[in-house]
């Protein structure tokens, strides 16, 4: 049986660009860049971008794309 703890780790956590630049500390802009380069991945639900909170955590430790 999976841990809870992997269950997170592996469970898409969703924010909208505001809050996860709030999340991260930076800026939305910052995030956008990241979008453009490939480095975050943006999902749309109608007017609103999406980005994954677990694809943040990756870049920030270092092992993102």
């Amino acid at each position: 049986m999976a841990s809870i703890k992997s269950l997170l780790k592996q469970t898409p956590r969703y924010a909208t660009l505001p809050e996860a630049a709030e999340y991260c500390r930076s800026s939305r802009r910052s995030l956008e860049r990241r979008i453009a380069e490939g480095k975050l991945t943006r999902f749309r639900n109608g007017f609103r971008v999406l980005v994954d909170l677990n694809e943040i955590d990756a870049l920030l430790r270092g092992d993102g794309r």
